[in-house]
């Protein structure tokens, strides 16, 4: 069985239209080394302000449940990235949808731009993922 990343091949069967399963990316999200250019991402010194200013964000965790239940930003949902291609529904098409995880770049782009094939324009990753939350010091909720 073809893995990619922590997807295998039958998992992202209804992604296989897109490009991006084989682009190479080896940076962590928001981490080390280039950013493609059609994956809009927000620094998280950005997005504290806008919570600050109580702007409505929804932040969506796409790491597994434990993480999530370990600590996330506040007011996240949970929708790992394996379960995507099943609960994209979830997610709200309005409003301000920011996206984080401890993954690869390509699994979290591969998200990004599954999401603007189905209609999505409202969404964006969370630069440096939740590591780059933390090590700015800033909140989590348990």
């Amino acid at each position: 069985m073809r893995r990619f990343g922590r997807w295998t091949a039958a998992a992202l069967a209804p992604l296989a239209g897109l490009a991006l399963l084989t682009a190479p990316f080896p940076a962590r999200a928001g981490h080390s080394g280039p950013i493609p250019p059609y994956v809009a991402t927000l620094p998280a010194e950005y997005v504290k302000r806008l919570l600050d200013r109580q702007e409505p964000l929804l932040f969506v965790d796409m790491r597994k449940p434990g993480e999530f239940r370990a600590g996330h930003l506040p007011g996240a949902m949970s929708l790992p990235i394996t379960e995507v291609d099943r609960r994209f529904g979830e997610i709200p098409r309005s409003g301000r949808v920011v996206f984080y995880c401890s993954c690869p770049l390509e699994e979290i782009a591969t998200v990004y731009t599954f999401l603007r094939s189905q209609g999505y324009r409202n969404h964006a990753i969370l630069e440096g993922g939740i590591e780059g939350w933390l090590r700015h010091g800033y909140p989590v909720a348990r």
